[in-house]
């Protein structure tokens, strides 16, 4: 059995315009989230082995928040191939780690986080996690389990969605 777990990174901030859009950083909201999600994570038992993180300012930001709230968290692999990837690109990251890792987060964008959703778990899920199908805020995370003994073996329709959380509802 092998787990994935999406994030959209936390709220980034537009309070300067003209900023290049890979160098926004995060905004105060989005600063509160990221530590939430991961003490969610943490409390579910859902720590990743890796974390894939794309190499945007905010994305960054959001996995050093987490890491401060959970000491625990791996060290972040920036790859920029995450940065506005396509679904299948974010697939292929998979496919490639080793078989001794048995958990994954991927710290990315949106859409490209609900279509990775909807790629490795076309089904509309539990009604609770439905909503997840049609819109992934900011912070989000989705916990997908596949099947598989090996990392090629996750593609789509693979893997069955599992859970689904909000800072917002974590944090009242």
């Amino acid at each position: 059995m092998k787990r994935v777990i999406l994030m959209r990174h936390a709220k980034s901030s537009w309070s300067e315009p003209g900023r290049d859009d890979h160098d926004r950083p995060l905004s105060k909201r989005g600063r509160k989230a990221a530590p939430v999600m991961a003490k969610w994570l943490a409390k579910l038992g859902a720590l990743p082995d890796r974390i894939l993180c794309s190499t945007s300012r905010r994305t960054r930001e959001t996995v050093a928040r987490m890491r401060k709230a959970v000491p625990a968290l791996p060290e972040p692999e920036l790859n920029g191939d995450l940065y506005l990837a396509e679904p299948e690109t974010i697939l292929r990251q998979f496919q490639e780690l080793p078989r001794d890792c048995q958990c994954v987060l991927v710290i990315g964008h949106q859409p490209e986080m609900g279509q990775a959703l909807r790629l490795l778990d076309p089904g509309a899920g539990a009604p609770e996690l439905s909503r997840a199908y049609g819109h992934f805020p900011t912070a989000a995370v989705a916990i997908l389990e596949a099947d598989v003994a090996e990392w090629r073996g996750v593609g789509a329709g693979s893997a069955s969605f599992i859970a689904f959380a909000v800072p917002r509802e974590l944090m009242g």
